[in-house]
């Protein structure tokens, strides 16, 4: 009876450790993603739209941070106001190459206001 009771509450506490593992893992690949974003999105709104960063209408970059692979792309809209949506996805692992989509945006950007 009180090894019944004791391999339940082992199971308990083992599931409870499992959640708190993914959950640190998917809050550090977000703060990552977001970081990534950031950075790209203010790399736009710094360069002047002569700069070279501006002639490509999309492009991808592929990263490894703290050991996790991640890819953020970004497209270009045309005219004087131009949008700008930067997308930052994690690979999962080497073999299967599968994506998750963790963070998205899409802002404007014009040369005046």
């Amino acid at each position: 009876m009180t090894a019944g009771i004791l391999v339940c509450g082992l199971v308990a506490v083992a599931s409870v450790f499992s959640f708190a593992v993914r959950a640190n893992t998917a809050n550090r690949q977000m703060a990552i993603a977001t970081t990534l974003l950031y950075d790209k999105v203010e790399a736009f709104r710094s360069a002047s739209f002569s700069d070279p960063l501006w002639a490509n209408s999309s492009g991808t970059d592929h990263l490894v941070i703290v050991g996790e692979r991640y890819s953020r792309e970004w497209t270009v809209g045309t005219g004087n106001a131009r949008t700008v949506t930067v997308i930052v996805y994690a690979e999962s692992n080497a073999l299967t190459r599968r994506r998750s989509e963790l963070i998205r945006t899409t802002t404007i950007v014009s040369p005046s206001f």
